[in-house]
């Protein structure tokens, strides 16, 4: 390879030592010009171009991401709820119960009403009420049959009541 390569250059330099000095001269620049541009339209310019369609996409990848994330929680979410057992009957009455006082929704009565439960409560924060309800149904698999709530004459105060069932398997 190496004997090939300089009888390559040696060649190309008696072609060229055969030529014009003002032509030698054109050949060199010409040929440079050539390598310049050879060289940017494969290295550079695909590179540069890249990079910016690299920078102009990220915005639209991180909102990917950010949903993918969202959906692989709701994911973990869902299968510990559908592998956790539904609740029913006492056991459900006692982890409402239990839920409640840890809202601080103090003096609520729990009793079963058929295959649910029922709820009440008087003078209750209704924003904590709503907040109960919300994660009890998560939590505990329920769902709302039934909601009231009037308020007290105290604001932001609230007699409230519900129904909750056990939701289908």
């Amino acid at each position: 390879m190496g004997t090939q390569l300089r009888a390559i250059r040696a060649s190309v330099s008696a072609w060229l030592e055969g030529r014009a000095p003002r032509e030698r001269a054109l050949l060199v620049v010409g040929s440079a010009v050539a390598l310049v541009a050879l060289l940017y339209s494969v290295l550079w310019e695909p590179a540069y171009s890249g990079r910016a369609q690299v920078v102009a996409s990220l915005p639209a990848l991180a909102t990917q991401l950010a949903q993918a994330r969202v959906g692989l929680a709701e994911a973990r979410r869902l299968r510990v709820a559908v592998a956790a057992p539904v609740a029913r009957g006492v056991a459900l009455r006692d982890a409402l119960a239990a839920s409640l006082s840890q809202a601080g929704i103090a003096d609520a009565h729990v009793a079963l009403v058929g295959a649910g439960v029922e709820v009440e409560a008087k003078a209750v924060p209704f924003a904590a009420w709503m907040n109960w309800l919300d994660a009890v149904r998560r939590a505990q698999r329920v769902r709302v049959i039934d909601a009231h709530a009037s308020g007290e004459a105290r604001p932001g105060l609230a007699t409230v009541s519900a129904a909750l069932q056990p939701a289908a398997p």
